[in-house]
């Protein structure tokens, strides 16, 4: 089974995960050109990293991600991307959600347009990956 669950998908263990990846979301998982964006809303530019990092703990017979384009985002020279997961039962988890706290018709608009994917290659990989020995570190899975 490709990406089976670390650790059993429930209520509790999501509520621990989700307070461990965002204790665990740092700068040094940005890319540089997002830091200073990062220093005003500690949420930007994380959303891939945390819901990959959640997919790879629950496993993909749990969790699904999801992402949207946002256009609203004008601040980087690139197309951005809103990322969450939805479970199989159709909870919708944006562990990163309060990015948009003084957008929230935003929020609501990206995740009608969001459409299923998978964790991204190369460098967002490597974000996912570091993020997650952190957190099966911190929580001992």
């Amino acid at each position: 089974m490709p990406n089976p669950a670390k650790i059993p998908y429930n209520k509790t263990n999501l509520r621990r995960v989700i307070a461990s990846i965002k204790r665990n979301l740092t700068s040094d998982l940005l890319p540089k050109k997002w830091v200073a964006l990062n220093e005003k809303n500690t949420m930007f530019g994380h959303c891939h990293t945390a819901s990959g990092c959640l997919y790879k703990i629950f496993g993909a017979n749990h969790i699904h991600l999801y992402r949207s384009y946002d256009d609203s985002c004008k601040l980087v020279d690139e197309g951005m991307y809103h990322w969450w997961a939805i479970d199989t039962d159709g909870n919708l988890i944006d562990i990163t959600a309060s990015q948009y706290s003084k957008h929230p018709r935003l929020l609501k608009s990206l995740y009608r347009a969001g459409t299923k994917s998978g964790v991204l290659g190369f460098a967002y990989k490597q974000r996912v990956n570091t993020l997650l020995s952190r957190v099966t570190k911190d929580l001992g899975i």
